[in-house]
């Protein structure tokens, strides 16, 4: 299986070439949310490999990447990412991201612009409500405590899935958070949250939201946090779309429709 060896971690990542009729189209790399890995993409990787090369990574910490003591901060995990650009010649590669990925992706686009042409976001993380802070706060800490597994799987019952969701996708979340250890998964939820340079909340979020000069497409449940996409992008080619009734794994509840959107956008990129 392939690797990046990092100073202090090993990246698992899978590479689909593009067909040789596509060889011209922009390379893409599938960055995952907290607590998943790189098959969460399963419904992505064949139709976009059809026409661009495709690169899905596991993150520091999660799936069959290494897990390191420390450093998971969201730059930590855009400094891996770009190791990897550069390591597998991706340059300038197109990000299609999920969740805390896309808050990754962000940093990553602000810190490494000529790395990144441009941002397909899946419901981000990024950018919610300063009052959310108590309450993610307190559950932080119930993530950290002895019925940890109970805690994660509830949050992704009531807070990722909907009623609507399809049943297979339910057990599929629930079972994929257990993969990775309760003090692991405790760590870097407190990290994504609150860690050095998050972004999760405003203003913080906005600040570095406005600072991407990349093309940005956005697939949002949150109306209030789909306003203050559309506000802060830069580019004009800009777009977003708000799906209030799907749950958080947009691209695997609604995947036809996230991959004809995502081909339609990419293809008409301004050069």
């Amino acid at each position: 299986m392939p690797y990046l060896e990092r100073p202090d971690a090993r990246l698992f990542y899978a590479d689909y070439p593009a067909p040789p009729a596509a060889e011209q189209a922009s390379p893409v790399l599938l960055v995952h949310g907290l607590w998943c890995t790189a098959e969460g993409w399963i419904y992505q990787i064949p139709a976009l490999s059809a026409r661009h090369r495709t690169v899905a990574v596991d993150l520091r910490g999660h799936g069959r990447s290494s897990r390191p003591e420390s450093k998971y901060e969201l730059g930590d995990y855009a400094d891996d990412l770009a190791a990897l650009i550069r390591e597998l010649d991706l340059a300038p590669v197109v990000v299609l991201a999920h969740s805390m990925g896309s808050s990754i992706a962000t940093v990553l686009a602000v810190r490494h612009p000529d790395l990144v042409r441009a941002l397909v976001m899946i419901d981000p993380d990024y950018a919610g409500d300063p009052g959310e802070r108590e309450r993610m706060s307190r559950l932080a800490e119930d993530l950290d405590g002895p019925d940890a597994d109970l805690v994660a799987q509830e949050m992704i019952r009531t807070r990722f899935d909907t009623p609507a969701t399809p049943a297979h996708l339910r057990t599929w979340h629930e079972l994929e958070i257990l993969a990775s250890p309760a003090r692991l998964r405790a760590r870097t939820f407190r990290h994504s949250a609150f860690g050095r340079g998050s972004v999760r909340f405003r203003p913080e979020g906005e600040r570095m939201l406005r600072e991407r000069p990349q093309p940005v497409l956005a697939f949002h449940r949150s109306t209030a946090r789909a306003a203050v996409e559309r506000d802060c992008m830069t580019h004009d080619y800009g777009e977003v779309i708000l799906r209030p009734r799907a749950g958080h794994f947009i691209h695997q509840e609604l995947a036809d429709e996230v991959n004809g959107t995502v081909a339609r956008w990419v293809a008409g990129l301004p050069r």
